[in-house]
């Protein structure tokens, strides 16, 4: 507990009552011994994960523009800008695949914390790289990241100097009028999907989302409160909450839904609304499936396309499409791709 030099009696009163959650939880999953038990507990988790991301705003239009378009080779960038709430301007970049004969896979990138946004060259790159494979995807940018500087009319900044510190801040703001900083950050990403679901390239049952540290946070809320999302991957975000602690690791304020130890959960319990089948995690390197519940990662599994094969029949509904198993194989993962250079917008 003393790992980098300081002791808290704070910090070492919740990593102990953590411990215990965490022994509960365990206990908990262990008694889980047939389908009705483990239908309970998902029931379960999926009422508790609803109750952390109320209230949920009502949909309103979302008034989406193409602001310009920008070519490259392979395809082409459409520069978007939808309101996710009245007044909640959301900047986005569409990425769509030239010479497309159908529907073709559509994909939501979520970022992590870049202050320039979907602008990063990590996250256009793999942007780039899936639409040279084959997919439509739609990165927007989080509040104070990229285009959406939230703190523009402070003449002094030093609160907000970077997006971790304006999350925060947003985060205590939002405190004080009884909402969470990450339903507003999750409810972006869901009417992002609304307006790719919206476009006539996309083929709606076939449609996942990604993203790397922070960016892997939201995809892993996303997943957990958005049926229509039929595969997730989420990168360089998934620990548990005591792991955070006992390293004594900051996170931002939308990483931690209210009442999640309470409620005995941990990140896997964000994956178990839906078939393990379903949901990947990768580190800088290395692509796994979860063990479902228990979080291991326990084979390799390819990527998006293999995920994403067609059934034989497409199942009608957004439940059905998550329950079913895509099954399939493809010659290349689009990681192993090796297109022209990319190049980064600027």
């Amino acid at each position: 507990m003393t790992r980098n030099g300081y002791q808290h009696m704070v910090l070492e009163y919740y990593v102990g009552r953590l411990r215990e959650l965490r022994a509960d939880r365990r206990q908990r999953l262990a008694s889980i011994r047939t389908r009705g038990q483990a239908i309970e507990y998902q029931h379960h988790v999926r009422q508790a994960i609803a109750k952390a991301f109320r209230p949920r705003p009502r949909r309103t239009p979302l008034n989406a523009q193409i602001t310009g378009t920008v070519q490259q080779q392979g395809y082409r960038i459409e520069k978007i800008l939808y309101a996710s709430r009245p007044g909640c301007l959301v900047t986005g970049h569409l990425y769509i695949p030239d010479k497309l004969t159908g529907p073709a896979p559509g994909v939501i990138g979520t970022c992590g914390h870049s202050d320039n946004g979907k602008n990063d060259e990590l996250y256009q790159a793999f942007c780039q790289r899936l639409a040279r494979a084959g997919f439509v995807v739609l990165i927007y940018d989080p509040f104070n990241q990229g285009e959406r500087d939230q703190y523009w009319k402070l003449s002094d900044k030093s609160a907000v100097a970077n997006c971790c510190h304006a999350h925060n801040m947003m985060g205590k703001q939002l405190e004080l009028v009884g909402e969470w900083f990450g339903a507003w950050r999750a409810w972006d990403g869901i009417r992002a999907l609304d307006y790719l679901l919206s476009r006539p390239e996309v083929d709606p049952a076939h449609v996942g989302l990604t993203g790397n540290s922070g960016g892997g946070t939201m995809t892993t809320w996303l997943w957990a409160i958005e049926n229509r999302f039929t595969m997730a991957a989420p990168s360089c975000f998934v620990t548990t909450f005591l792991s955070n602690l006992e390293n004594e690791l900051p996170a931002d304020c939308e990483q931690y839904p209210p009442a999640s130890s309470a409620l005995v959960w941990n990140w896997p319990t964000f994956a178990s609304p839906a078939p393990p089948s379903r949901f990947c995690c990768w580190d800088r390197t290395t692509i796994s499936s979860t063990g479902g519940v228990c979080g291991k990662p326990t084979r390799k599994c390819a990527a998006f396309t293999t995920c994403w094969a067609r059934p034989k029949k497409t199942p009608s509904s957004s439940s059905a499409r998550r329950d079913t198993v895509f099954r399939g194989t493809i010659k290349k993962p689009w990681w192993t791709f090796s297109p022209a250079k990319l190049v980064c917008l600027r």
